[in-house]
């Protein structure tokens, strides 16, 4: 028996041609986490699915099928509307996306980050500093995938960051006291506090912090490299 899905919100996160009409979308959704569809025959010129297939925009998809692949059933634009995105927002948008099907499972249900990505989308549009909502975002990828990042005990004591104080980060165990400071390469307690606050102070806490979340997604990541940092060069 097929398994016929219907109206479900979803975001297309990457989009590539099959044959000579169609497109295989790998579609973001609430309920079902990432989930593979062919939409057939949206490249055809006029076609009014293919309008709509479109990156960054939150639809309404039905979808049918027994295998990996389903069979696009539906489409149209949901009542959450979203603004195009435009110059270093766009580039942000698709490293969200890389990250989201770099993570995820198929068919794992996400909800939370999925209110996070729909909400990231909803602040990169309107935003001229966006790299506060990035970390926001990435902090609760994390979460989500069961790596959550301890922001407030130091890892070995169990004491409180102390804002004055540097520390290490080590991924899968926490922030560590730095018995000899080099403050290049260490965080400040109290860009630990305000990340965990998602409450980023000033242009070098943000630094800080992306520094901090590019060290734990790159150790996530096992050397594998994402195209959208390519495009920020």
């Amino acid at each position: 028996m097929l398994n016929r899905i219907e109206q479900q919100l979803g975001f297309i996160l990457k989009s590539q041609s099959y044959k000579e009409t169609s497109v295989i979308h790998q579609v973001f959704t609430k309920d079902y986490g990432l989930v593979s569809i062919l939409s057939k025959g949206s490249r055809v010129k006029n076609s009014k699915q293919g309008s709509l297939l479109q990156a960054f925009r939150c639809l309404q998809v039905s979808w049918v099928g027994k295998s990996e692949l389903k069979t696009l059933t539906g489409v149209e634009e949901s009542q959450h509307r979203t603004l195009p995105l435009k110059g270093r927002s766009l580039y942000c948008g698709f490293y969200a996306n890389e990250l989201i099907l770099n993570f995820l499972q198929k068919h794992d249900e996400h909800q939370q980050l999925f209110n996070a990505y729909e909400e990231l989308l909803d602040q990169l549009s309107g935003l001229i500093d966006i790299e506060p909502p990035l970390r926001q975002f990435e902090k609760t990828l994390l979460e989500d995938i069961g790596y959550g990042l301890q922001l407030q005990y130091e890892a070995n004591t169990g004491e409180c960051i102390k804002p004055e104080e540097f520390y290490t980060y080590q991924h899968g165990h926490g922030a560590l006291l730095a018995k000899k400071p080099h403050k290049e390469k260490l965080f400040l307690g109290d860009m630990l506090i305000n990340l965990h606050d998602n409450q980023l102070k000033d242009k070098a806490q943000i630094k800080q912090a992306k520094r901090l979340m590019r060290t734990v997604i790159d150790s996530q990541l096992g050397g594998k490299i994402l195209k959208s940092r390519e495009l920020f060069k």
